[in-house]
């Protein structure tokens, strides 16, 4: 079979499994492939130096965006004063999905303030920096949240109403992010939100197991 030929066939081939990809790192770098064979079929056999021209613009602007995606995927340094966190919290996140989502939030500091009360939609998705919150009903604290501990998540992802209060004991500095913002983010990112809900429900799951032990010795 003519080397031509062979070449073409390549470019067309290649641009039909890139149909198939979905990964965009993966699409662009197959796309970019077909578009040299392409283009060394039309340059160099075809002689059609229009053609040509075109499918070097594409291999400029793919290959450009390849090399951004790449940048744009590099590890990068997560501050010592929230490591701990992402380790503990949010370790199946990328350090640049964390510091991206890190980045949304606002740090903000009360005092012997509740939170939230019974009765109360949570709004915001809230995370203990320091300080001590406790979780009260009728008054009467059944839960204590410090460092790394979200504020009635329950609330946040079901929509309903919080079932308890929350009451910041003393200085308690929290970060907040915005309902809207991650909102969007669920609309733009389902991805990335569905990593999130897992931080969330593996919170949910630390707070759950020692309340269902002591509930079991006491029922002994």
């Amino acid at each position: 079979m003519d080397q031509s030929v062979i070449i073409l066939n390549m470019g067309y081939a290649l641009t039909f499994i890139a149909l198939a990809i979905r990964e965009v790192l993966w699409l662009r770098t197959t796309l970019t492939a077909a578009q040299i064979s392409l283009f060394s079929y039309h340059y160099f056999y075809a002689d059609n130096t229009s053609a040509a021209f075109w499918t070097a613009i594409f291999v400029i602007v793919n290959t450009y965006n390849i090399i951004k995606i790449l940048l744009d995927r590099r590890p990068k340094m997560i501050p010592d004063e929230i490591r701990d966190l992402y380790y503990s919290i949010f370790k199946n996140l990328t350090s640049n999905e964390f510091l991206y989502f890190w980045n949304m939030g606002t740090i903000k500091s009360v005092k012997d303030h509740y939170l939230i009360k019974s009765g109360d939609h949570q709004d915001n998705l809230l995370l203990v920096l320091s300080g001590t919150a406790n979780v009260e009903v009728n008054e009467m604290p059944i839960a204590s949240l410090d460092r790394g501990a979200f504020i009635a998540e329950i609330s946040f992802l079901s929509g309903e109403p919080a079932s308890a209060d929350v009451h910041a004991t003393g200085e308690l500095i929290f970060v907040s992010w915005n309902s809207e913002r991650l909102k969007n983010l669920k609309h733009d990112n389902p991805a990335f939100w569905m990593k999130l809900q897992h931080a969330l429900s593996e919170d949910l799951i630390k707070k759950i197991k020692p309340q269902a032990k002591k509930d079991s010795q006491i029922a002994e």
